[in-house]
């Protein structure tokens, strides 16, 4: 059962840490488009860059299935909905499973 809530705690881990990322990805990326962060070779352009390889294949796959709506994008937003009830089913999960198992 420890083994079972160290996984659990592990997966909620790794699904905040992608939250996270994302909403450094979304903050960088508004800078990058109305224009504060411009010097290409500056810290904050690279880690949006970095952040752009590893969020937009996530992004993409909402896109193929909710198209921009009148030019708004709202792949980030989704994809925060997806992940939040995520990490709620992982927790409910082990939560029924701790109660079954005591």
């Amino acid at each position: 059962m420890l083994l079972l809530i160290i996984i659990a705690h592990l997966v909620v881990s790794v699904i905040n840490f992608i939250e996270h990322l994302m909403l450094v990805y979304i903050i960088l990326g508004w800078f990058v488009l109305f224009g504060a962060i411009k010097n290409r070779d500056g810290f904050f352009f690279k880690s949006y860059v970095f952040l752009l390889s590893k969020i937009e294949p996530l992004l993409a796959i909402i896109r193929r299935l909710i198209p921009p709506i009148m030019g708004l994008d709202f792949s980030a937003l989704v994809a925060f909905f997806l992940l939040h009830i995520s990490k709620s089913v992982v927790i409910a999960l082990t939560n029924c499973l701790i109660r079954l198992f005591q």
